[in-house]
């Protein structure tokens, strides 16, 4: 465009083709969200996600402590409930002292934090800084954050007895949903 062009009020090519800057716009979000689908579904391989009332999508990670911790070993051996609260140490809410202590509380719950979308070392000092009262590691392959996708942290997903999930709660989580929680499938 030339500057006689700018100055008369001329419309430029953009336009001339009938698209403003609000079509525009909203024509790019939508073409990133339908991109971020994809990705998302190319990246799960079509597994098993997690839903309300349908059985937990198995995992196996490796704790900050060296231990292994398997969900379909644990519920078919072990067969307490499981609490499974997806963090990240950038995350100020993800802070454990509540649920830490209802680890400590109820000892018939298998309480379980996966550090998601987080650096493995930064997860780790956040853990030697937290000290918390039940088994942390860190998804170091996304298979956790594939399985059980939330749209912000901290996510918990509350499996039953039966491999069921629950209830999800994609918020910081308060003494009064600790307190209500069902634990059966």
């Amino acid at each position: 465009m030339t500057d006689t062009e700018a100055r008369s009020g001329a419309p430029d090519a953009t336009e001339r083709a009938g698209l403003s800057g609000g079509l525009l716009t909203a024509l790019f979000v939508a073409l990133v969200g339908i991109g971020a689908l994809v990705a998302w579904l190319m990246r799960s391989g079509g597994s098993e996600v997690a839903e309300v009332g349908a059985p937990a999508p198995t995992f196996v990670v490796t704790a900050f402590d060296g231990s292994e911790f398997d969900l379909a070993a644990h519920l078919a051996e072990d067969g307490r409930p499981v609490l499974l609260n997806l963090w990240a140490s950038w995350c100020e809410p993800c802070k454990f002292p509540l649920l830490s202590d209802f680890a400590a509380a109820h000892p018939e719950v298998k309480v379980v934090g996966v550090a998601v979308q987080d650096r493995e070392e930064s997860a780790r000092a956040f853990v030697d800084e937290m000290d918390p009262a039940f088994t942390v590691a860190y998804d170091t392959d996304d298979v956790v954050r594939d399985s059980y996708p939330t749209f912000g942290l901290p996510a918990t997903f509350v499996i039953g007895s039966d491999g069921t999930v629950v209830e999800i709660v994609t918020a910081e989580l308060t003494t009064e949903q600790l307190k209500s929680f069902s634990f059966e499938g």
